[in-house]
């Protein structure tokens, strides 16, 4: 169950902690998937499509964690996810280009940092070749 069609950005494996609010409790979860517009949420009880809530992300090589708005865009519960697992892709919201640009600068060097400049720069052109129609 792949939502790879639909995105504007490649994505890359990472696992990150993420932060939210659920009703009035504070969960912590793990990304899957990170890119410079989005990730997905590892977790058995996602939030519901179209919630818009701020995700804090601790991201182990910075001194802050990065606290971002953004907007569920996918559901997988577990009783859909088959082989994939269950959680939730969030889509950000970004208040300019300028905001959008350094989630983007940190992303790619927090790939480079695991994977080295020259598979990354791979990964990042396979990803980016669309799929001949």
């Amino acid at each position: 169950m792949s939502d790879a069609p639909h995105r504007q950005s490649a994505r890359f494996p990472m696992e990150i902690r993420v932060e939210y609010k659920r009703l009035n409790a504070f969960i912590s979860d793990l990304t899957r998937d990170l890119s410079g517009r989005g990730f997905f949420v590892r977790t058995d009880h996602p939030l519901a499509l179209g919630t818009e809530c701020l995700f804090t992300l601790k991201v182990p090589r910075l001194d802050e964690a990065l606290t971002l708005r953004g907007v569920v865009r996918r559901v997988v519960t577990p009783a859909e996810a088959g082989d994939d697992e269950p959680g939730m892709g969030v889509e950000l919201i970004f208040d300019d280009d300028a905001e959008r640009q350094a989630l983007q600068t940190v992303v790619d060097s927090l790939m480079v940092d695991h994977l080295g400049a020259t598979l990354f720069g791979h990964m990042r052109k396979m990803r980016s070749k669309k799929p001949p129609e």
